[in-house]
């Protein structure tokens, strides 16, 4: 005989009747509501609130006014040692987190788009140096100094920057891998080409430091990144654990922070002094131009036919933007240091490049939130022109109550790249949504005029086009 019996079930209709109180529930008092919270503390949370939210705006700026206080702080020879702690400390943090997160099948399926990374430096070291000294020659009737207008000429030069490229690229959801291999591939080359512009434009000739350049690169980059990778591959308990509680994007922000208030400790030690008449031009100019750099790639990052050559995604577009607008001072400054060292005008020449890196941090890490936004967001088309884009809207060949799937969530998307390659999407998901679905088959950037014949969906009752 059973000690429990088997639960019987509720009579019909039992679920819907309201559950009675129990005896003496509602003879209790209601609960006394919570006192309102003081003004005061509700305001302090709110700054709080917005310092979380902006901390890295803020770490800018305050780099910035500290540098401009007490530039012995954290300058090249100063109180820190800032050449070797922050120069090669920030950076070398900076890779080997880098190290530690990238997957090497996908460090070496980006250094594999050998075009897609020719496409980016002719960008960064042939495009940007053109319109630059376009600009420079206008400026040369203005008033503006004309060592400065020179120094234009010099920062457009520079190859695109080593750390903050990378960082911004990943906080952004875009291509980190192709940063990366972009950031070594650029200050590389550009060790050649950027004395070749300044010879071809300035007149001024002299040999990049290749020894020291390449060497940092070594020290600050390369090494790093194998390390990280060795960790990864050997130690990955400890580098998922570490993961799980550090946030290495924070780290790598704090990094760029650094690197900044050495800038600008740099800067300010040196005393610069020029006119407000030359420098506050300069300063909106440079702050237009990386803007329109920006856009520049942008646009051509989502070109449709540039799109289909190369095979881009939303993220690819998004490192093209980070790598092809932004100029690095690793080797702008040593270059400058060789050909006008000796000059008592080498301070204002290297002032358009410091102000362009410090727009390029400042602007940059605006930007991460908005390309995150539309990287993620798959109802924003990811190329342009509107007629490269299948149309989205009612299906001609569905009933008429029936709307065409393509904006319709598909059983299985597609994932972007597999082994290197492009992915095409079902049928049902032909739009340029972007975040690696837009780099499809070769059919999705034709016009629908010029699709392929075959290329019906069975599914849906469609005809092959002609």
């Amino acid at each position: 005989m059973a000690l429990l019996k088997p639960a019987e079930p509720a009579p019909e209709g039992a679920l819907d009747k309201p559950a009675v109180a129990p005896v003496g529930a509602l003879d209790k008092e209601p609960a006394a509501p919570a006192a309102p919270e003081p003004r005061a503390l509700r305001v302090l949370r709110g700054i709080w609130d917005l310092i979380c939210e902006h901390w890295f705006i803020l770490g800018l700026g305050f780099a910035i006014g500290f540098a401009a206080a007490v530039p012995d702080f954290g300058r090249n020879g100063g109180w820190v040692a800032a050449q070797w702690s922050i120069k090669y400390g920030a950076v070398i943090v900076i890779f080997f987190l880098s190290g530690c997160s990238l997957k090497t099948k996908a460090l070496v399926t980006a250094a594999a788009r050998v075009h897609f990374h020719l496409f980016i430096q002719f960008i960064c070291l042939v495009l940007t140096p053109a319109i630059g000294y376009g600009i420079a020659r206008a400026l040369m009737e203005s008033g503006i100094d004309r060592n400065l207008v020179n120094g234009l000429v010099v920062a457009m030069a520079m190859p695109t920057t080593i750390s903050t490229n990378v960082v911004f690229t990943k906080q952004s959801g875009g291509n980190e891998a192709a940063a990366l291999i972009n950031a070594v591939i650029g200050n590389i080359i550009g060790i050649f080409i950027s004395p070749a512009w300044l010879t071809l434009y300035l007149g001024e000739s002299g040999q990049a430091p290749y020894g020291d350049v390449i060497k940092q690169l070594a020290v600050t980059i390369i090494a790093p990144l194998i390390v990280g990778q060795l960790f990864q591959f050997f130690l990955p308990a400890l580098v998922k654990w570490a993961q799980d509680r550090v946030n290495f994007g924070k780290i790598g922000n704090v990094m760029i922070i650094l690197l900044v208030w050495n800038t600008f400790c740099n800067t300010f030690h040196k005393k610069v002094e020029l006119g407000a008449g030359s420098w506050v031009p300069m300063l909106f100019l440079e702050i237009g131009l990386f803007l329109s750099f920006s856009a520049m790639c942008l646009a051509l990052g989502t070109f449709a036919p540039l799109k289909r050559l190369f095979k881009l995604d939303k993220p690819d577009a998004v490192a093209v933007i980070m790598c092809g607008s932004t100029k690095t001072l690793a080797l702008g400054m040593p270059l400058i240091t060789v050909l006008y060292g000796k000059t008592s005008f080498a301070g204002i020449i290297s002032l358009p490049l410091l102000i362009y890196h410090a727009t390029q941090c400042l602007l940059g890490s605006l930007m991460i939130k908005h390309l995150k936004q539309w990287v993620n967001d798959e109802k924003r088309p990811g190329a342009w022109p509107a007629s490269c884009v299948p149309p989205t809207g009612p299906d001609p060949a569905a009933g008429p109550d029936e709307e065409a799937p393509f904006n319709s969530a598909a059983p299985e998307k597609s994932t972007g790249r597999a082994n290197g390659a492009a992915v095409a999407p079902p049928a049902d998901d032909r739009v340029a949504s972007g975040g690696g679905k837009d780099a499809a088959a070769a059919e999705h950037w034709l016009p629908p005029e010029r699709v392929h014949p075959g290329t019906a969906d069975p599914e849906r009752g469609q005809a092959p086009r002609s």
